[in-house]
């Protein structure tokens, strides 16, 4: 009984440090395109991407373009 509480014991920092090492952002977008229909040249545009992290570790955005 002593070896199965050490081996419980020992066995969920590893299972927390192995968790740890495969935590992956992960990006969500609600709209991944928008359509701005017809536009005059000149016109002012916007719209807002909406997303959130889905995953488990920091999402980070570095570089954001336009094409």
């Amino acid at each position: 009984m002593k070896y199965f509480l050490v081996s419980v014991i020992l066995f969920f920092p590893l299972l927390s440090a192995v968790q740890g090492a495969f935590a992956e952002p992960s990006i969500l977008f609600e709209d991944k395109t928008f359509d701005f229909g017809d536009v005059s040249q000149g016109d002012l545009l916007e719209h807002a991407f909406v997303f959130s992290n889905d995953g488990a570790d920091i999402l980070v955005i570095e570089k954001v373009t336009a094409s």
